[in-house]
């Protein structure tokens, strides 16, 4: 899959599971990332790349999800992906997606924190490194962004 087809299929998901959430939560910048996929010992001897890469980008709500409602989040967020023909997996504290070529994951309640997490594999490798090169915009401070605002409903 061409990098401009992927990154367009994670910004779509990134965006419905946004605009799923009524009332709105406040989202963080997305970090995006590229992970090729290599082949051989990556020991002294080195290994190759395979010119393919799996892409990804993960972006956490600022608002904090008190305990109380943690659940509720999961509902929205499988209520979306069951709707879209999506095979969900729940557990206590997330909601998954394994497709063909692309998962998807929501988690709640990590200290009143959501995140989303959006993959797809077998993407043209564009990198240039070794090992794990950023595509996209943002993502700097990315730690620092998740449960950082209190809303009227969410967090109490």
């Amino acid at each position: 899959m061409p990098v401009d087809q992927a990154q367009h299929r994670i910004e779509a998901e990134l965006a419905d599971v946004a605009g799923a959430f009524h009332p709105r939560l406040q989202w963080a910048e997305a970090r995006y990332e590229s992970d090729p996929d290599l082949t051989g010992l990556c020991g002294t001897s080195g290994c190759k790349r395979t010119g393919r890469a799996e892409m990804s980008a993960r972006q956490a709500a600022r608002v904090r999800i008190t305990p109380t409602r943690n659940q509720e989040p999961l509902d929205v967020v499988q209520a979306l992906w069951t709707g879209k023909g999506y095979l969900v997996e729940r557990n206590k504290g997330s909601v998954e997606v394994k497709g063909s070529g692309f998962s998807l994951r929501f988690v709640s309640g990590v200290e009143g924190c959501a995140e989303v997490w959006a993959s797809v594999f077998n993407v043209t490798d564009i990198g240039d490194r070794e090992w794990i090169d950023r595509f996209g915009p943002g993502g700097q401070a990315y730690a620092a962004t998740c449960a950082t605002v209190d809303d009227p409903y969410w967090s109490h």
